[in-house]
């Protein structure tokens, strides 16, 4: 039964000791925790792929653990220090931390199946995961002996939540490029230790009386607050994963953009649970939990309705900076998510102010955590596939409505009635959410993925069918069919026998597509991380040349650089395609990492051609991709894709020895059937595409897995318009690319060659104008 707390939570310095410093230990424990998830998040996902499911693995992991410590830790609270407990349990979060590193990478080493991998990365996360759980039951505890206990419970909860949004932000816009991946998790282990120590301290200056079993309350087994706190655990961990693919379908995706949805949720949770410390006092919390259901349900409504009517699913942009286009991120998702997020956050902390002990409190939390964890899995995997993002808002809308419902249909039912016809009406207009923004393509097939919308679409106007994801990154058009068959044609021609050839990346198949038309080309494998592009592929194969299914081609869906850490296979040619470079996790396929792994699957005489979009790029992480690269390969040459002011490609092939240019190669290389190539269209043009050699700088900086600079740095330069395009792109021809060496090929059937003729050509297609 609920009793209402009575006193303020400010009632009396002798009502609370240490109350502060218990909240800002929470705190701290709260930032700790999000630090060690986005470091482990990036650790497992170099040991078995950066892919959904390696997220889901941390994910499941991180809400097992803490689901078991919180049981656990509600069993014990009662019985010892509960600010001893609380120590100890930070401790041993901070020392198995620390040994985190070390174990992945011996799983790494081990080279096992993926399935066996994974579990082994489950196993390796348990220890640190358990006593997080334990520490919150600890904390309860110590808060429920106090008046307003309940309230105290729930607001320490908030202040841990808020604190969570602390690690998050300060994980993607600093630790994680800065001070390094593994190296951020030792940083919040540290935090960890400190919190144990400073509890510990607390802890014998505050009277204490162990309870025996006796004498312990009995918690409450009606299972009308374990059914809320589950359906709470699982409906708000599953929106959290909906709001990050509502947002992926508007903004450029980088882990900026990615955290900005998640800042600002958790901000949100914190300030439902902060109201219902403030609100304990005079709502029941039936009524709030009551509350947070049923409203939070229609403000999930009008948040799909207000993010469709500001953004029209168009591409978002915000000012001319860095600065201004993350603000107005924050703002846009602030507008979007921050009521039904508070609104929601209100149900758990509902939970606790009714049972604020460190028994009751261990195992609805545990409950809560175990219905996340299973939430969030179910939206990603299973009900997004099958029912499409707008029909699984419309799932998560009925659930917390009827949820809703059914707390206040007794006292209340006309209210009940109520609340029944506005989420009624909020699950048809979610359910009728709009398919795609208005423009000139039509829609020919999509898929509901765990990477978004993968679409084929036919333009209305030239006919041009296209690969695009989420609305508005395209993996490849037949309206650039010649352009893509170049990316794959190139690096071959530049082989005087490739027979195995790999391609990292799909897209539309027409970068493989020379492989097949190709004489002397016997083996190739086509590594391509999303399964349903493989699928769009197929539906292009009359421009492709039937890529997907040739026999001469195999299909491996996965991530590219996991596939080559695993394999036995060597290649004369490897092709990777463009990754966006501001993409969550695309860095590692631009790290000294990557690069050691892709020379050591060379066979002599091989090379490895990366393509890289330098409209995408500032000069400084072109540099730092560049030097990264000649950090591996003795022979690092730059090549012309595409002679665009505006939309620039160019190729950056490593290799141990020169290059050969032979005419010879050009007849076993044909051009697209029916689509001809301006620029590459005769021997002479290849020769035309080279820009030179790039050498080992001194002041160089590289771009390595415990350092993904570029990843942080690309959208930076992209928000701020730095970009190798347009007059940016024409400073770095004239001030650097001209001046690079021409070394690095052998020019076997052209003889000596003047450079200068060749740049000069090159700066007219660029600029349309030659240097004065």
């Amino acid at each position: 039964m609920y009793r209402a707390d009575v006193g303020s939570l400010s009632d009396g310095p002798t009502q609370l000791r240490f109350g502060g410093a218990v909240y800002l230990l929470f705190s701290l424990s709260g930032a700790a925790a999000l630090v060690c998830e986005v470091s482990w998040s990036r650790q497992v996902g170099l040991v078995v792929g950066n892919t959904a499911g390696a997220a889901a693995i941390v994910l499941a992991a991180l809400f097992t653990g803490m689901a078991v410590g919180q049981c656990l830790g509600g069993r014990l609270a009662s019985r010892v220090r509960p600010l001893l407990g609380y120590g100890v349990a930070e401790f041993a979060v901070a020392g198995w931390v620390c040994l985190v590193p070390v174990l992945l990478a011996v799983v790494d080493s081990v080279k096992c199946g993926d399935t066996t991998a994974s579990v082994l990365c489950f196993i390796v996360l348990l220890p640190a995961t358990i006593p997080l759980g334990a520490t919150f039951p600890f904390v309860a505890e110590h808060l429920a002996e106090f008046v307003g206990g309940g309230r105290r419970v729930a607001l320490a909860y908030g202040l841990n939540t808020a604190g969570g949004l602390v690690g998050v932000v300060a994980a993607t816009a600093f630790l994680m490029a800065n001070v390094g991946v593994v190296a951020s998790s030792y940083l919040a282990a540290g935090v960890s230790l400190a919190c144990g120590l400073v509890a510990s301290a607390l802890a014998f200056r505050n009277p204490f009386t162990a309870s025996d079993e006796a004498d312990l309350e009995p918690v409450d087994t009606s299972g009308v607050w374990w059914a809320v706190a589950a359906i709470s655990g699982f409906g708000t961990l599953g929106l959290e994963v909906l709001y990050t693919r509502l947002f992926a379908l508007v903004f450029h995706n980088s882990t900026y953009t990615f955290g900005a949805v998640v800042a600002v949720f958790l901000a949100g949770l914190a300030l439902g649970a902060a109201l219902d410390a403030i609100l304990g006092r005079r709502v029941s919390p039936c009524g709030l939990a009551a509350t947070g259901c049923s409203l939070g349900a229609v403000g999930v409504t009008a948040s799909v309705v207000v993010f469709v009517r500001l953004t029209g699913l168009d591409y978002f942009t915000a000012g001319d900076t860095f600065a201004s286009y993350i603000g107005g991120v924050f703002a846009l998702v602030a507008a979007v998510v921050l009521l039904p997020a508070v609104l929601l956050g209100l149900t758990l902390p509902a939970i606790l102010v009714a049972n604020g002990g460190g028994r009751a409190v261990g195992r609805l939390t545990a409950v809560n955590t175990a219905g996340a964890v299973v939430g969030a899995l179910t939206a990603e995997f299973l009900l997004i596939p099958v029912l499409g993002l707008w029909q699984t808002f419309a799932f998560h809308v009925a659930l917390f409505g009827v949820t809703g419902i059914a707390l206040i249909w007794d006292s209340q039912r006309q209210a009940g009635i109520g609340v029944a016809v506005a989420v009624t009406l909020a699950v048809v207009v979610v359910v009728s959410g709009p398919t795609q923004p208005p423009d000139n393509e039509e829609i020919v097939r999509r898929w509901e993925t765990a990477y978004g919308w993968i679409d084929v679409t036919r333009s209305r106007g030239d006919g041009a069918r296209r690969v695009r994801q989420n609305l508005h990154y395209r993996h490849g058009s037949t309206a650039s069919a010649a352009r893509e068959y170049r990316q794959g044609r190139l690096p071959l021609l530049l082989h005087p026998r490739p027979t195995d050839v790999a391609f990292l990346g799909l897209g539309t198949g027409l970068t493989a597509a020379p492989a097949v038309a190709g004489r002397g080309v016997e083996r190739v494998i086509v590594v391509e991380l999303i399964p349903e592009v493989v699928a769009a592929a197929r539906l292009l194969s009359d421009v492709n040349l039937g890529v997907v299914d040739h026999p001469k081609i195999e299909m491996c869906t996965g991530d590219a650089r996991h596939y080559l850490q695993r394999t036995v296979r060597r290649f004369d040619v490897v092709v990777a395609d463009m990754f966006v470079p501001w993409e969550s996790r695309a860095g590692y396929l631009y790290t000294v990492e990557f690069y050691e792994t892709v020379r050591q699957r060379l066979k002599p005489g091989g090379h490895f051609c990366q393509w890289l979009a330098l409209y995408q790029f500032g000069p400084d992480e072109f540099e730092l991709v560049a030097d990264s690269f000649a950090a591996v390969f003795p022979n690092v040459t730059l090549w012309w894709g595409q002679l665009d002011g505006q939309f620039p490609i160019m190729a950056i092939i490593g290799s141990d020895t020169p290059l050969t240019l032979d005419a010879g190669r050009w007849e076993a290389l044909p051009e697209l059937h029916g689509m001809a190539d301006t620029e590459l269209a005769r021997p002479a043009d290849l020769l035309g595409s080279f820009v030179g050699q790039w050498t080992t700088r001194l002041d160089r900086r590289l771009n390595t897995d415990e350092h993904p600079r570029l990843e942080f740095a690309a959208p930076v330069s992209r928000g701020s318009n730095r970009c190798l395009s347009g007059p940016t792109l024409r400073t770095y021809f004239d001030n650097v690319l001209v001046r690079l060496p021409d070394k690095g090929v052998l020019f076997a059937t052209h003889g000596e060659q003047d450079t200068m003729p060749r740049r000069a050509v090159q700066r007219l297609s660029l600029f349309g104008e030659v240097q004065q």
